[in-house]
């Protein structure tokens, strides 16, 4: 398959490789839901059953196996947060069954490789990632559950926090954090619990937050 000789975005030299602060640029390769700013590439609802990415650019894929821009995010859940049945919910390869925690607002994300989506954040470059997340359960609220990062749908080692709290203890902070290496597919990432609440979060404090950015 032939490709555009056009393919990076930014100037070229003389060799005709692209070049942007001076690092070469490829066409990304999107991984399952979101939407893209791009229409050449085609992509699936957060729902979807597939977790194949599907690429229609005239540029392959990241060729060289790398992607030296640089790729974060910084979500949060503003307001109450309301976990309940209807809630969305995905099924680790043990069976375990995790209600997605809602990421309603951003701080700041780079304008390429990564998509937020309501329950869940996807990461289009390959690379090592850097995620962080924090959970505020205020000081009024009951809460028994465990809160989990899970990556592709499996959880991710080392970031599982178990939170039992009553009406009358004082309130919980809990974090989990991770190196994760996402491959030429991309990855999904969900901030999971197996419980449910209703929590309404303390005066200049949110109840959720998730960091990821690229490291290498």
């Amino acid at each position: 398959m032939a490709y555009s000789g056009s393919c990076g975005r930014g100037p070229q030299n003389r060799n005709g490789s692209n070049l942007r602060n001076g690092r070469r640029r490829y066409g990304a390769l999107n991984a399952v839901g979101g939407f893209s700013h791009d229409p050449r590439y085609m992509i699936i609802g957060e729902n979807g059953n597939t977790n194949d990415p599907i690429y229609r650019g005239p540029c392959p894929p990241n060729p060289d196996g790398t992607d030296l821009e640089d790729v974060y995010g910084s979500f949060y859940h503003e307001g109450e947060l309301d976990v309940t049945e209807s809630s969305p919910t995905v099924t680790t390869g043990d069976g375990a069954v995790y209600r997605r925690i809602e990421l309603n607002a951003t701080s700041i994300m780079s304008e390429e490789g990564i998509v937020k989506e309501r329950t869940r954040v996807l990461i289009l470059d390959p690379g090592i990632y850097y995620i962080v997340y924090n959970f505020n359960v205020p000081e009024t609220a009951q809460v028994s559950a465990s809160i989990s990062l899970l990556y592709n749908r499996e959880r991710i080692p080392g970031t599982t926090v178990s939170i039992q709290k009553g009406e009358e203890d004082a309130g919980v902070h809990a974090s989990g954090q991770a190196l994760i290496e996402v491959d030429a597919n991309g990855a999904e990432i969900i901030l999971g619990t197996t419980g449910l609440f209703s929590l309404t979060p303390d005066t200049f404090e949110n109840i959720v937050s998730l960091t990821v950015f690229s490291i290498a």
